[in-house]
């Protein structure tokens, strides 16, 4: 008769008053936070596990199966040695011309004995629910849901995670994250309410998950009213620090120092990647326009970076407060839709320093290979430099075709004119729009054709 299966686990159970005390009611719980356990609940298991532990097999039964294992190996081989053997004396028979004295077959009985099935006990077995609320894990803060339990915690994420409070080493916070280290790995998660990460709640939930750990958790405690009271003082000290300076302020410096960046980066680049000039040499850069969606990007990344900066360094708390609270509409809409909208991107510049540094990471590597083309000209011939190496030519004087000259703006070229160099495949190259190094548009004119008429 195959055993009963394993009953579900306990419901959590209601939160009651001592004995001989009139009930009274709990605090109301934390809105993102649902607890359900009273403190007087017996630690139970499931009756799967119980009967997995019931059953576990002793070193007789493993040495038992060991036994058996060699006895089925030994079967095999005699079995084996018979069957040659009874090859071998038929043969024999036929070549002798009695068959009927060949020997019949004899294959050794072997008893097979049960096979001993270890059952596998869970990681972390049901039992009754202490606190449950939501978490947010990983870069992206994905929301995730945290268990905690009389046995353990579990959370919810593709691989669910069960992890006994026997293997808990410790229990922190961290730079505004609740860090638990078990099983040799650090497990880091955040506080969200409404969306948005606080990390004024780390703390509270630790000392809560450190109440748990022992097995029980008070509603009533200290533990559990002090994440309560910290939750419902977030909106109030909102309000209290909701200044229209500091999202003007941060619209200030993000404007202005963008723009600055993004005048002063191209001539940056030039500068840190350009090749140096020998003499009677010269150099035509290759500048990226400020308008470069590439400059832009890395311009204004910088100018976030500095404008989450000045905001943390001239108000502390104050920065980040307003931007949580603006993210969870806590702020009153005196713009309509579009001032919501501009008030949001303020405020996520200054909480998320980090995704503009990895913006201006990018930007600027995606700028360096355009930063490296450049074309350097002497008596040897013209060296175009690519935004790669691999495309690099040079080509001699004896493929120039013609040398002449187009107007050209005198703020860029003071002579009024650029000098249009043409080869025998139709391609030119130009000083046109580009700065030219080691001498005047006149003196290149000038050596080029000396160069060009030696050459031929």
């Amino acid at each position: 008769m195959p055993p009963p299966a394993a009953p579900p686990a306990p419901p959590s159970a209601p939160l009651l008053a001592p004995r001989g005390e009139p009930i009274r009611e709990a605090p109301p719980p934390l809105p993102p936070l649902a607890a359900a356990m009273p403190r007087e609940a017996p630690i139970t298991l499931s009756a799967g596990a119980i009967a997995a532990a019931q059953t576990a097999p002793t070193k007789a039964d493993k040495a038992a199966a060991k036994a058996e294992a060699r006895a089925a190996a030994q079967a095999a081989k005699a079995e084996t040695k018979a069957a040659a053997e009874f090859a071998k004396a038929a043969k024999a028979a036929a070549k002798g011309g009695s068959l009927a004295q060949a020997p019949a077959l004899q294959i050794p009985q072997v008893r097979a004995k049960p096979r001993v099935v270890v059952p596998v006990a869970p990681a972390l077995p049901p039992s009754h629910v202490l606190l449950r609320g939501p978490i947010a894990m990983g870069l992206t803060e994905r929301k995730q849901e945290l268990t905690l339990e009389q046995l353990g915690f579990r959370i919810n994420t593709k691989i669910p995670l069960d992890v006994a409070w026997t293997e808990v080493k410790e229990i922190k916070p961290r730079r505004g994250r609740v860090t638990i280290r078990a099983r040799n790995q650090w497990i880091v998660f955040g506080v969200p309410v409404e969306g948005v990460v606080e990390p004024t709640l780390a703390g509270p939930l630790v000392r809560v998950i450190e109440e748990a750990k022992t097995g029980d958790l008070d509603l009533s405690g200290s533990a559990f009213l002090d994440l309560q009271r910290s939750t419902d003082a977030l909106e109030n000290h909102f309000h209290d620090e909701d200044d229209p300076i500091i999202p003007a302020i941060v619209a200030l410096v993000f404007l202005l120092s963008g723009a600055a960046v993004a005048a002063l980066l191209p001539e940056a680049l030039v500068l840190s990647t350009r090749s140096a000039v020998a003499p009677d040499q010269f150099l035509v850069d290759s500048r990226l326009a400020s308008i470069d969606p590439r400059i832009l990007v890395a311009a204004f990344s910088l100018a976030a970076m500095l404008a989450a900066g000045v905001v943390r360094i001239a108000m502390g708390q104050t920065g980040g407060i307003w931007a949580r609270g603006t993210l969870r509409g806590w702020h009153p809409d005196r713009f309509g839709r579009t001032g919501h909208l501009a008030r949001a991107g303020l405020a996520r510049i200054v909480l998320s320093p980090a995704v503009a540094a990895g913006l201006l990471l990018a930007a600027f590597l995606l700028s360096l290979p355009s930063a490296r083309e450049e074309t350097i000209i002497d008596q040897f011939g013209i060296r175009l430099n690519k935004e790669l190496p691999f495309f690099d030519e040079t080509r001699g004087w004896s493929e120039v075709t013609d040398i002449s000259t187009v107007p050209a703006p005198v703020n860029q070229h003071p002579e009024g004119f650029a000098v249009v160099f043409r080869f025998e495949n139709k391609s030119t190259v130009t000083t046109l729009g580009h700065d030219l190094r080691g001498g005047t548009d006149k003196q290149l004119q000038r050596r080029a054709t000396e160069w060009r008429d030696a050459a031929h």
